[in-house]
C-alpha cells in the first residue's frame, strides 16, 4: 500500500510503498505489542519517527487491516522532521509529481526476499549483478584493474562508450518483470550503495495529444536524473512493456506521435549517459524483435529470459517442497510432466509453477490434509500452462 507522508506543518513530503502484511508479520515474530511494534518497524521503513496523533491513525489502520485482511482507508501519517529513525532512510518522492508508478529504495528487505524467491536463474543473477554493478560503479572496474594488473587497462576504455542499458526480453510469465523490479536489491549489496528503483508509468503514452508522449518521456529520465542528483545515488530506470512505446519507427502505420515518443526514448539513454550520478536504463519486453533497432543497437546488453528447463523446474519444486521428503524419482516426475509433454511442446512458466500450481496444491490439502505427492502431480495435470506469446 502507499501512503502519504506530510510534515509538522501538514506539508507533503512525499510516498512510501509498504507492506502492512509483512509489518505485521514481523511484528508477531518480535512479540509483546503487536501494534506498537508495528508502528516501530514502519518509523524504520520510512525513516522518520511518527507523530502521537498519527501513530493513533495507524493504530486503528492497523486493527481494520487485521480484521478484514485489507484496508481501503486512505492513510496519511505526519512525520517529525527533525527526528530521523535511521542513516540510510527511504528516499521520499512526491510520485504524484512525477512519470512513475512506483519508486523503491535499495536495500530493502522484502524486495530483496521477492528476488531470493526467483529460483532457477543463479546463473543469471550474479551475471545481470555483474554487469549492473560496474554501470552502476564504474569505479570497480579501475579497482579491479588496478589491484590484478597494476594499471588501468587501455580495454577499459571500451566500457566507457556503452549505454547504461539492458533490455530483459522473453515470453510471458519467465519472471523478467519481477526479475527487473527486485535485482537493484542485489546491486545496492553489491556495490555497497543505495539504489533507487524508479517505474516508469505507463501513462507516459499520454492520451494522444500532439508532443504530450514525448513530452511525458523526457519528464521520466527528469526525474530519474532529478532522484539520482538529490540522493548522490545510482537510479535504476524500468520501462515495463517496453515495445509499447519502443517500437520500430520502420513500420508503415506507426502514428507520428509514436515515432516522436521512440525519438525522445533515444535522447533519454543517450543523456543518461552523462549523467553525473549513474542511472541504469532497463526495458522489459515480450517482443523485442517490435522494439526500434536505433534502441536495441544502444543496449549494453540483451538478456532472455526463457522458461525453465528440467533442471530449473525440477529446483522450483524441491525448493518449495522441501519439507514434504519426496523421494528423487517423484520430483523428477513432477519436473518433466510439467515440461513439454505429447500433444504439448510447451512447458509452465515460472509464474505458471509459483503463482498457480504449488498454491493449488496447498489449497488442496488445506484445512483437513496434508500434502502429497499425488496432490501435487494432479495440480500438474489438471492446470494448463500459459501458451507461448505470438505476434499478432
Amino acid at each position: 500500500m502507499r501512503i502519504t507522508l506530510v510534515d509538522d506543518l501538514k506539508r507533503h513530503c512525499g510516498e512510501v510503498e509498504c507492506d502492512f502484511d509483512a509489518i505485521m508479520t514481523q511484528a508477531e515474530q518480535l512479540g509483546g505489542d503487536i501494534f506498537a511494534s508495528s508502528v516501530s518497524i514502519l518509523e524504520e521503513h520510512i525513516g522518520f519517527a511518527i507523530t502521537e496523533s498519527s501513530k493513533v491513525d495507524v493504530h486503528k489502520y492497523l486493527r481494520q487491516f487485521m480484521a478484514m485482511g485489507e484496508s481501503k482507508a486512505q492513510l496519511l501519517i505526519q512525520i517529525k522532521n527533525n527526528d530521523k529513525k535511521t542513516r540510510d532512510k527511504a528516499v521520499l518522492v512526491d510520485i504524484t509529481s512525477t512519470s512513475f508508478e512506483e519508486v523503491v529504495t535499495f536495500p530493502n528487505k522484502q524486495y530483496q526476499e521477492r528476488f531470493e524467491r526467483l529460483v532457477g536463474l543463479d546463473a543469471l543473477k550474479k551475471q545481470v549483478q555483474k554487469e549492473a554493478a560496474v554501470l552502476l560503479a564504474p569505479e570497480l572496474l579501475q579497482r579491479w584493474s588496478k589491484q590484478h594488473h597494476g594499471v588501468e587497462l587501455s580495454a577499459l576504455r571500451a566500457f566507457r562508450d556503452r549505454y547504461p542499458f539492458m533490455i530483459f526480453e522473453g515470453d510471458v510469465g519467465t519472471g523478467k518483470t519481477e526479475f527487473a523490479e527486485t535485482f537493484g536489491a542485489s546491486i545496492a549489496d553489491a556495490i555497497n550503495k543505495k539504489v533507487t528503483l524508479a517505474r516508469m508509468s505507463m501513462k507516459s503514452r499520454g492520451n494522444g495529444v500532439v508532443g504530450e508522449m514525448s513530452k511525458l518521456i523526457s519528464k521520466a529520465f527528469q526525474d530519474a536524473k532529478a532522484i539520482s542528483d538529490s540522493s548522490k545515488a545510482p537510479v535504476i530506470l524500468l520501462l515495463d512493456e517496453a515495445d509499447s512505446l519502443a517500437q520500430s519507427r520502420e513500420e508503415a502505420q506507426m502514428h507520428h506521435e509514436d515515432r516522436a515518443g521512440v525519438n525522445s526514448l533515444i535522447q533519454g539513454i543517450d543523456h543518461v549517459r552523462d549523467a553525473s550520478n549513474p542511472i541504469l536504463v532497463v526495458f522489459c519486453t515480450n517482443r523485442s524483435q517490435a522494439i526500434d533497432p536505433a534502441i536495441k543497437r544502444r543496449a549494453a546488453v540483451i538478456h532472455t529470459f526463457t522458461r525453465p528447463n528440467l533442471e530449473q523446474r525440477l529446483h522450483v519444486f524441491q525448493s518449495h517442497f522441501k519439507e514434504l521428503n519426496l523421494r528423487p524419482e517423484q520430483h523428477m516426475e513432477l519436473a518433466e510432466l510439467s515440461g513439454g509433454i505429447e500433444g504439448r511442446s510447451y512447458g509452465f512458466t515460472y509464474s505458471d509453477l509459483i503463482t498457480r500450481v504449488i498454491p493449488q496444491a496447498v489449497f488442496t490439502a488445506f484445512p483437513d490434509s496434508k500434502i502429497t505427492f499425488e496432490i501435487i502431480k494432479n495440480m500438474v495435470l489438471q492446470l494448463k500452462p500459459t501458451p507461448p506469446f505470438k505476434e499478432g
